[in-house]
Formats: C-alpha cells, sequence, structure tokens
C-alpha cells in the first residue's frame, strides 16, 4: 500500500483544519447573534461585544494561519502546523463553551425564570455604588446557578471550579484557564435551591460585593485591610495579633458589609441559615488563613452592620426582620455572649471568642466608614432609612407579596433600588410564610423581580479601542503558543499572562 506524501495529501489536511476554523467561526457568530436579538440576554450586549471581539480576532488570525501553510513546501511541516492550529482552535472553543454553557442557562425552563431574577438583584447591587461615584460601571458579573456548590464569585483573577486541575493538567486547560483570567467578564454562581425558593437569590449580594471590591476603586483591598487594622488595635481589647486576625478577613468582611448595605436584614439572614449548626461548630475558631471570622463572631458583625444601616441605635434590639425568624438568630454581641456563658460545647473556646466579639462595633463602624473615593461605604450605597420604618417600602413589599398579583406599581418597580428591597421583601415573607404557602411566594418574588431596575444593560459599552487592544494582547499571547500547546507541554499553574513579554504595561487592558 502507498503512501501519499504529495502536496494533494497536504492539501486535504489543511482544507480540513481551514474547514474547523470556519465552523467554529460560523458558530460563534450565530450565536452572539441569536443572543443579541432574544431580550432574556438584554442585560449582557456589552459581555457579547468583547467575546465577540477577542474571539473574532483569534479565530481570525488561526484562518490565516491555515492559509499561510498553503505555501509550497514540505509536507509534514504543513501537519504540524494543522495540528498547532486546531489545538488553539480548542482553546478558543472551549473558553466560548463556558460562557457559552453559563448564559444559555437562561433559555432552560427550570433555570431560566431565576436568572432573570437575578440578573435584576445583581445589576441593582453593582450599579449602584459606581452611580453613587459618578463612575462609569465596569461590564459586571454574570450569574449562572452551580448544583455543586453554595454561592461563590468567579473573579477576574480566579480560576473557575471545573476548569481546576487535582495537581496538574494539559496545556490546553492552562490555557483556557489563562484566557478566563484575562477576560473582562467575572461570574457569579448560585446555589440550586435558588430555583425553588427565590429569596435564597440574597447571597448574590455579597458575591457582588467581591467584584465591586476588585473593580470601585483603586486598591480597595489595601484600604479595607489598613481600616481594619487600625479599627480593631485602637478598640478596647483589641492588640496587634487580633488585629492581624480581621485584616486577613478583608474580602469576606467587605463583602458581609456590602451585602449589609445592599439587602441589610436579608444579608444577616442568608448569614444566620449559612451559619447555623451545631454548638460546637458554632463556637469553633477558624484555621490559619480561613477567609472568615468564626460563625459566631460572623453573625454578630452582620447584626451590628444591620443595625447601623437601618438607622437603629447600636445598643437597639435585633432588627425586626431577623427577629421575626422562628429559631432565633444570634445577631447582637450581647446575645452572642450570653449564649457562650450558657453553651458547655463553647467553653474550649470562649475566651477567645470574647476578645473577637469585643472588636466587633467598632470594626462595623469601620467597614460602614469604608473611604469609597470621596464617599463611604455606607453613603455610596444610597440608602433611605424611612425604607425600614413599620410603614416602610420593605414591609409594604413584605404584605404585597402574599397577593396575587402583586400591588406594586410599575414607577416603583423601575428603580434602581427596586430588586434590593424585593428580594429583602421575599426574605421577611418566606420567615412568616407557611410551608404551603412557600411555592406561591417563590413564584410571585421571581416575578417581581424580572420587572425591577431601570431601562438600560448591566453596564455602559467599553471603549471599542480597549476591546481591540485586549483582543490583540490576546490574540498574540495564543499564537505565540501554539506549537507548545500542540506538543501539549506542560504550562506551569501559577504562570500568569502578565508575566510574558506580550503583556507589557504600554498594552495593557483598560476594559473592565
Amino acid at each position: 500500500m502507498g503512501v501519499d506524501l504529495g502536496s494533494d495529501r497536504s492539501r486535504r489536511r489543511i482544507d480540513r483544519a481551514a474547514g474547523a476554523v470556519l465552523q467554529a467561526q460560523r458558530d460563534i457568530s450565530e450565536w452572539l447573534e441569536a443572543r443579541r436579538g432574544d431580550d432574556r440576554f438584554i442585560r449582557f450586549g456589552n459581555h457579547f461585544r468583547i467575546l465577540d471581539g477577542v474571539l473574532s480576532e483569534m479565530l481570525a488570525a488561526l484562518a490565516g494561519g491555515v492559509d499561510s501553510l498553503r505555501e509550497p513546501g514540505e509536507g509534514g511541516a504543513s501537519y504540524d502546523g494543522c495540528r498547532s492550529v486546531e489545538t488553539m482552535l480548542t482553546v478558543v472553543r472551549r473558553t466560548f463553551d463556558w460562557y457559552r454553557e453559563r448564559y444559555d442557562q437562561r433559555l432552560d425552563e427550570r433555570l431560566g425564570p431565576i436568572l432573570l431574577a437575578a440578573d435584576e438583584l445583581i445589576r441593582s447591587c453593582w450599579s449602584q455604588p459606581f452611580a453613587a461615584l459618578q463612575r462609569p460601571a465596569p461590564t459586571g458579573p454574570l450569574a449562572y446557578v452551580d448544583p455543586r456548590f453554595n454561592a461563590f464569585a468567579v473573579t477576574r483573577s480566579s480560576v473557575p471550579a471545573p476548569l481546576r486541575p487535582p495537581a496538574r493538567t494539559d496545556a490546553v486547560d492552562e490555557a483556557v484557564r489563562a484566557l478566563l483570567r484575562e477576560l473582562p467578564i467575572p461570574a457569579i454562581a448560585l446555589p440550586e435551591w435558588a430555583t425553588r425558593q427565590a429569596w435564597w437569590l440574597a447571597p448574590a449580594a455579597h458575591e457582588t460585593g467581591h467584584h465591586v471590591q476588585r473593580d470601585l476603586v483603586p486598591g480597595l483591598p489595601d484600604l479595607t485591610r489598613a481600616a481594619l487594622d487600625h479599627a480593631v488595635r485602637a478598640a478596647s481589647g483589641g492588640d496587634a495579633e487580633l488585629a492581624a486576625q480581621w485584616s486577613g478577613w478583608q474580602a469576606e468582611l467587605f463583602a458581609d458589609a456590602f451585602s449589609a448595605v445592599m439587602i441589610a436584614g436579608a444579608a444577616a439572614w442568608t448569614v444566620d441559615e449559612l451559619e447555623h449548626a451545631a454548638p460546637a461548630r458554632l463556637a469553633g475558631l477558624p484555621p490559619p488563613g480561613h477567609p472568615y471570622p468564626p460563625p459566631l463572631v460572623r453573625r454578630a458583625l452582620l447584626g451590628e452592620l444591620v443595625r447601623r444601616v437601618r438607622g437603629e441605635h447600636p445598643a437597639a434590639h435585633q432588627p425586626a426582620l431577623v427577629a421575626a425568624h422562628p429559631r432565633g438568630v444570634l445577631t447582637t454581641v450581647a446575645a452572642a455572649e450570653a449564649w457562650l456563658a450558657g453553651t458547655d460545647a463553647a467553653r474550649p473556646t470562649a475566651a477567645e471568642l470574647r476578645r473577637h466579639l469585643a472588636v466587633v462595633p467598632a470594626v462595623a463602624e469601620a467597614l460602614l466608614a469604608l473611604p469609597i473615593g470621596a464617599t463611604t461605604l455606607l453613603a455610596a450605597a444610597g440608602v433611605d432609612p424611612a425604607w425600614f420604618d413599620p410603614g416602610g417600602r420593605i414591609a409594604s413589599w413584605t404584605g404585597a407579596l402574599r397577593s396575587d398579583p402583586v400591588p406594586i406599581s410599575p414607577h416603583a418597580r423601575r428603580t434602581r433600588p427596586a430588586a434590593r428591597l424585593a428580594v429583602q421583601a421575599g426574605v421577611a415573607a418566606h420567615l412568616a410564610a407557611t410551608d404551603a404557602q412557600l411555592d406561591d411566594l417563590h413564584h410571585r418574588l421571581a416575578a417581581l423581580l424580572r420587572t425591577c431596575g431601570e431601562p438600560g444593560v448591566l453596564a455602559g459599552p467599553p471603549p471599542p479601542g480597549d476591546v481591540a487592544v485586549l483582543a490583540t494582547r490576546l490574540t498574540t499571547w495564543l499564537l505565540a503558543r501554539g506549537e507548545t500547546l500542540s506538543a501539549d507541554a506542560d504550562l506551569s499553574a501559577d504562570a500568569d499572562l502578565s508575566a510574558d513579554a506580550e503583556m507589557s504595561a504600554e498594552a495593557e487592558m483598560k476594559v473592565r
């Protein structure tokens, strides 16, 4: 049997690679075109501009690479070139697929309705602080449902869970990881049970806070850390060791404070529910490097934050929303200390927990007074204390959610804080509802959230030049690794695009 080593064989091989690139161009273009014309994706127009700009340039470069292989030369070299192109194409395809699967959950009969509701809550939380500072909001987070986890944020610098390797992985995996780190489209994973209990969208406020901390003003994590360090050192009973522990929790404490200023008592309820456990766990101390304070301390901190957001005196009793909780909630420092005194399981850690509880009021004050540009975190939230009055907006919306249709005017729904108020009302309504009423409440809350918010998109359009710079930078990076990728060589898991020569300061992308 003869072996065809001639030009026809090379041509057919090149045609096959060219066809694969062309098909990817068609698939991505058709998907983007269809989603742009679908109202379920109306908030994501600027996400799609970024994906289109980056992926189109990458695919155009791969198509050009295939064409260059048609120059006369040794046949085996054309095969090597095709393998390289097809491996890079796999990176592009898998990056696109990661996003496509999460956007397209909005087409699912079960997931779609709750994600459209989540989009409005996240948009309400996301846009508020940027509007307060009169700054254009960046592209903003993409929500999706992940049945494996509680809510979590997938930031621009973190690696999505499906791509985390157990120890080592192949070059394609690492390249996809790198691109997902660089594309300016962060994500928020929501718990699956939110599809049946819409009040469980409340954790999205905390997760949005993680993205806000990274994008609102430069150096905000460092400012948070410094504010915590100063507050704890200055507090009665505080010292350098205690300050170091609180400073190490800065990311989660900022997100907790952000959720408190966004959704007040609903944030306290969320933390109470997620942290509720047997006495030994509630009284447990976190290991070094753990991102959260002890559960008992965190719950008390949320109570202190919420009382201040509601405009209540720090010595006041628990907020009415949380006090209605049928199981009772440890949301005051005094209540936490009383629980410690009466719980045998807490004795081994009681002294250390009391040290933390003693500085909780100072920490709450410091977080809410955190400087955000020319204002503070609390002021940037645009909170109206009248919302929390007995006859205020939250109480009236809580009552409205017991009726079908929900008697809330279109004008009231079309405001920036509407979705945040709605989820607070939903949490309050579900705490007072019977089991038989919960399913109807879920559907009413989800439907209300979907109609909340101002007209517009998640954020304003990024400058076209910035998208072009990003597309060129990432395309250059991908092409430079074609041969390495095709050989399936190791890519260091801790390698970052910014360390490469292509990632010079002059080429840094301004799109966020």
